[in-house]
């Protein structure tokens, strides 16, 4: 232990653990070993048994949006990808992600140190005598992979790829970045502190995939996260039936996919996270559904269950993901709607490789040689439209529909009802608070206000907008009024 006067705390959090089968947390001091600012590098000791040689990790777009739903609106927030990037570090050897925040003489380090471990700060704990501050190392309790593995055009009679889609003549990039889009229901998004909380997390998750994709060649494949939305409407999959993980929910979600894809940026993959059964009281037996080979297509989505903050989908995420990128299981044919599609014969279901449900150990931290030859296939197959990064050349727009600037005038006549000189300006307090400036001039050019709370929604500079009493950059979209809403 770090030091012993915290005894009690941690014996309530190991009693816990243990009910719960797993091994019991390990209260452990991280210190950074060597850092070299040259090339971004840190060894951090984690404990005896674990020391982590980390490189600086890229997940995040350079712009980041995260769409959120009030009660009459929704709000695209955007956050800087690059900020998100600088404290998120990988080992590729430990397959270990982690964000790493330096407080002084030590760091605060959150996120998965192995293939079956995470770490976080430990809460309510001082720091140890020589100034180190203390985490708890758990066990990951990983949700078991049984999925759904869908041809895109079934049902769908005579369909075959587009023109677009057929095999071409131009050769592989050298690295083709597929950029990931997700979408969370409610009760997911709110177990994060803020939606910076969500992104770091999703970069973590999605950051334990590109470390089972690294050694795929002629591309290399990475995943690149683009934004989240938390979820909360009853508009197409977000009800009752969402953790099914049927045919019925991941149809309602490719439906959805496609009216919002403009929306969410474009992205190459849709995918959707929601807590485990054990989560939300239920006992369904599928625990994932996509489309094979969805990919760049109109049926890019795919579903997965996983707890929010403690990664237990790590598995069943990267498995759904290696379906959209054109994989199918092990041992199995190619896909019937994809002409030519190479399949998996080669590659034993018993080997336990990630597009497998056995788990045999390493294997099961790694796709087969069959799986990289299928993504190989359909991402050549997908084209230059395909390998484009979309999310470094498009911005969200900067109008506001639906808001009325008619409003903030409204306000301010019912203050001064017999003023002509009067006008309603949006101003900014105490850095970013939003607040309505009444103001009254008089012919001789004195003049006087009066300091109200700005609406929501209303504009306070260049594509920023208020929103709970705060100037943030945002675009606003006003909810139908007619339309369904949560009750």
């Amino acid at each position: 232990l770090c030091f012993a006067s915290m005894n009690l705390i941690v014996a309530l959090v190991l009693v816990f653990a243990t009910a719960d089968g797993l091994q019991e947390p390990r209260l452990v001091c991280p210190r950074v070993l060597e850092e070299r600012s040259s090339d971004g590098k840190l060894v951090l000791h984690i404990h005896d048994g674990l020391t982590l040689n980390l490189e600086q990790a890229s997940v995040a777009a350079p712009q980041l949006r995260v769409i959120e739903e009030l009660d009459d609106a929704t709000i695209t927030l955007m956050h800087d990808g690059n900020e998100i990037n600088s404290n998120l570090y990988q080992d590729r050897q430990q397959l270990a992600t982690v964000e790493v925040k330096r407080r002084e003489n030590s760091a605060e380090i959150t996120g998965i140190v192995g293939p079956d471990h995470r770490i976080e700060p430990a809460p309510a704990m001082e720091r140890s005598e020589s100034g180190l501050i203390p985490h708890l190392v758990h066990e990951i309790k990983h949700i078991k992979v049984h999925d759904n593995a869908v041809p895109f055009f079934k049902n769908v009679k005579g369909s075959r790829l587009t023109a677009r889609d057929d095999y071409n003549n131009y050769g592989y990039p050298s690295k083709v970045t597929v950029e990931v889009f997700l979408v969370t229901d409610d009760t997911y998004y709110s177990r994060f502190k803020g939606p910076k909380e969500a992104l770091v997390y999703a970069c973590m998750l999605l950051n334990s995939v590109n470390l089972r994709l690294s050694d795929m060649y002629s591309p290399a494949v990475t995943l690149a996260l683009t934004g989240i939305q938390s979820c909360r409407s009853q508009d197409g999959l977000y009800h009752s039936y969402a953790l099914q993980y049927d045919m019925y929910a991941l149809s309602s979600f490719q439906k959805y996919g496609v009216k919002m894809k403009a929306e969410f940026g474009n992205p190459d993959i849709l995918f959707h996270l929601s807590g485990s059964d054990e989560s939300y009281g239920n006992s369904f037996g599928a625990t994932g559904i996509a489309y094979v080979g969805g990919v760049c297509s109109e049926y890019y989505v795919g579903l997965a269950q996983d707890d929010a903050t403690l990664f237990s989908g790590e598995y069943i995420v990267t498995h759904e993901l290696g379906h959209l990128l054109g994989c199918e299981h092990d041992g199995s044919s190619g896909t019937s709607v994809i002409e030519g599609h190479p399949g998996a014969t080669s590659c034993s279901w018993n080997d336990g490789y990630v597009m497998s449900y056995v788990d045999k150990g390493a294997n099961h931290q790694q796709f087969s040689h069959c799986s990289f030859e299928q993504m190989r296939f359909v991402l050549n197959k997908r084209g230059k439209d395909c390998w484009k990064i979309v999310s470094r050349t498009r911005n969200v727009t900067r109008k506001y529909p639906g808001y009325r600037p008619d409003l903030n005038m409204r306000i301010c006549k019912t203050i001064y009802p017999n003023k002509h000189n009067l006008q309603a300006i949006v101003i900014k307090e105490n850095g970013d608070e939003c607040k309505l400036s009444c103001k009254v001039t008089e012919s001789g050019g004195s003049w006087y206000s009066t300091i109200k709370d700005a609406p929501d929604f209303s504009s306070c500079g260049d594509s920023t907008a208020c929103v709970k009493g705060r100037c943030i950059r945002a675009t606003i979209r006003r909810k139908n009024s007619t339309g369904r809403r949560r009750r």
